[in-house]
């Protein structure tokens, strides 16, 4: 995320990212820094302000447009096009998904030891390398959870990465997938052994169980959740259902036209 590459930067220079900000945005003694910063801020940065920091880093526009996504997202708005703008912007409705970046993975890139955060799609939240699950956690900086008792989670994302890359529609499939795994995940099954055995040897060390089993829906049925968006691809289930949306309906049930 860009925020979290301008806070690494920002560490080197023994400033705070907001001090950076300013300090990036800053002319004639005013600062163009809107928003507020949070645990799970993302920041948009105008044309100026992008040339400001790729001076500032010594790394080549081309090499920040192809490591942050969200590079050139938005142009915040100055008091002109010329003056460096930046905006934070919060919350799911704004910032695409992400998570904390593998900590093993950071210290072998930067050598030392420093949180960071990326985009991560529903298949890239597995390390494979550490066997970290990086779970998103609104309003914080989210949290890394080892799975050394849970390898069939690694498993599920390779079978899951195996399942986009063969079908078009995987995509779709595993968001209703999902949606019947969290559906299931709600009831009770007295005679389920799977899913208490995963929970508890995930949860860490001081975390309130109620408040894991919230967080932890996800990564806890992540491995049925692939399972069943294989079904859905299935080319014998593809052709009696057909996923729009996130509601299955028969083919002998054509949908009824919009109203």
């Amino acid at each position: 995320m860009t925020l979290s590459f301008l806070g690494r930067i920002a560490d080197r220079y023994g400033l705070t990212v907001r001090s950076l900000l300013s300090s990036v945005t800053e002319v004639a003694g005013q600062q163009g820094v809107g928003g507020a910063l949070q645990d799970d801020s993302e920041v948009f940065l105008n044309a100026a302000a992008r040339d400001r920091v790729a001076a500032l880093c010594r790394v080549p526009q081309g090499g920040l447009r192809r490591a942050l996504p969200a590079w050139m997202r938005e142009e915040p708005l100055g008091p002109s096009k010329e003056r460096p703008a930046a905006r934070l912007h919060n919350g799911v409705e704004t910032v695409a998904a992400w998570g904390p970046a593998c900590p093993g993975c950071v210290a072998a890139r930067t050598g030392r030891i420093a949180p960071a955060r990326a985009y991560l799609a529903a298949h890239q939240r597995v390390c494979p390398r550490h066997q970290y699950w990086l779970m998103s956690v609104p309003g914080s900086g989210g949290r890394v959870v080892g799975l050394a008792g849970c390898p069939e989670v690694a498993q599920a994302q390779e079978d899951h990465r195996r399942l986009l890359r063969r079908s078009p529609v995987a995509g779709s499939a595993f968001e209703v997938a999902e949606a019947v795994t969290a559906w299931w995940w709600a009831q009770k099954w007295p005679e389920e052994t799977a899913w208490p055995a995963r929970l508890w040897a995930t949860v860490p060390e001081g975390e309130e169980p109620g408040r894991w089993r919230i967080l932890a829906r996800g990564l806890v049925t992540y491995p049925e959740t692939v399972a069943v968006a294989g079904v859905l691809v299935d080319q014998t289930m593809r052709r009696r259902t057909q996923v729009r949306g996130h509601l299955p309906f028969c083919l002998s049930e054509p949908p009824r036209a919009h109203q």
